[in-house]
């Protein structure tokens, strides 16, 4: 009978064996992933942040894009404004297109989230700031890049803002603009 006890212990942890050998190489494959990873944690790092930074490129963050909004339509309240005092536009280079209308071009030199504002006369421009990339869909849906010099125009008496030129067919929707860094 004592025989018989050994020999269904035997059997049993013979059984059991695999299990125990799954268990220790999946522990051994876990060990040497955190090790991997802890090596290469800087990698990793930037890895995760180019990603979250392609990932918030997928629009204006919200401060940013109501700070692009309030701009628009306070520049555009400031060149009527001229306008009406004046009988002319504001001038449309650097750095009268600012001071004009009452902005220091100081602080306007920087880009709010890869889009660079500018009165310009009667139009406020958004242009990308460079090495960004910004998109803008249409009244249809469509999806519009902006290239280098050229920009979004929101004329001050039209409600809508313009893809590349002020122009029927052109009209884009102004809350859809998309920021990218290559």
């Amino acid at each position: 009978m004592l025989i018989l006890i050994k020999r269904s212990m035997i059997r049993k942890s013979e059984r059991g064996a695999p299990l125990v050998e799954y268990a220790l190489v999946i522990a051994l494959v876990a060990l040497a992933a955190i090790l991997v990873l802890t090596a290469l944690g800087g990698t990793t790092s930037s890895l995760y942040g180019g990603i979250s930074s392609s990932l918030n490129g997928l629009g204006l963050s919200a401060p940013a894009l109501q700070t692009v909004l309030a701009s628009i339509d306070d520049w555009q309240a400031r060149e009527l404004a001229y306008y009406q005092q004046h009988g002319s536009w504001p001038r449309t280079w650097s750095p009268y297109n600012f001071t004009d209308i009452g902005l220091n071009p100081a602080d306007w030199t920087q880009a709010i989230d890869g889009l660079i504002l500018s009165p310009h006369g009667d139009e406020v421009g958004l242009t990308p700031a460079p090495g960004y990339h910004v998109y803008v869909q249409d009244l249809n849906g469509n999806t519009e890049q902006l290239y280098s010099g050229w920009a979004i125009w929101c004329p001050v008496n039209d409600s809508n803002c313009y893809y590349h030129t002020v122009a029927p067919g052109n009209e884009v929707n102004i809350h859809t603009i998309t920021v990218t860094s290559p």
